[in-house]
């Protein structure tokens, strides 16, 4: 079975087919939040939006490509934190209050849509996954280079980003769809910050101590 096209027919160009488009991704993320993946179709999509299919099909050639440029859109608003600010405490050496920034942009973000994440993370077959490769790498590369000069005693640095990174998506993402109301709770950004800061800050490694050989006499 050929994988479903996921890349719109065109951009929009004139302010009316901006509109078109705009209200085409609002409607599919009401869609996606009220009825899930399974109840996801182009004709809800466009009778939400108030246009024909055959609008619709002028844009986004199918329901997967409506779902990637959804994302597309919500990614490209994510952001980990003010760059200026994150700098500004690298330079204070504050490790504490450049993680508390990062677990605070990644929890609002999540706060936005909690529904519409959860739909993304759960329900999206693989056709409808959208991975932007070059983007990740290029925030792995960011936060290494940000966090490089305050950790301390970590032998790997890229593969300790790789895990701060995973372990603060898995916490945030449990909360959305487990326990909602810690997203407003001040104390959960503090223990991930905890966590990995003492992930981030180690002791040094004890250097074993030499036997010595006992002299024969």
């Amino acid at each position: 079975m050929p994988k479903p096209k996921t890349t719109p027919r065109k951009r929009p160009r004139q302010a009316r087919s901006t509109v078109t488009v705009d209200a085409i991704l609002q409607a599919a993320a009401y869609i996606l939040e009220k009825h899930g993946w399974e109840g996801f179709t182009t004709n809800r999509v466009a009778e939400r939006a108030g246009v024909n299919i055959a609008s619709l099909y002028q844009y986004f050639p199918n329901k997967e490509s409506i779902v990637v440029e959804l994302q597309r859109r919500h990614i490209e608003k994510a952001r980990p934190g003010d760059p200026d600010t994150l700098i500004a405490l690298q330079a204070k050496g504050d490790l504490h209050a450049v993680l508390t920034t990062l677990a605070r942009a990644s929890v609002e973000e999540h706060q936005a849509a909690p529904a519409l994440h959860r739909v993304f993370a759960e329900e999206l077959p693989r056709s409808a996954r959208r991975v932007d490769l070059a983007r990740d790498a290029q925030v792995h590369a960011l936060l290494k280079e940000l966090i490089r000069p305050l950790a301390r005693n970590v032998p790997d640095l890229d593969l300790a980003m790789f895990v701060l990174r995973a372990a603060g998506h898995a916490i945030v993402h449990e909360a959305v769809y487990e326990r909602p109301e810690l997203l407003k709770n001040p104390a959960l950004i503090e223990e991930f910050v905890l966590l990995m800061t003492r992930y981030l800050q180690r002791p040094a490694p004890r250097v074993a101590k030499k036997t010595r050989t006992p002299k024969v006499v």
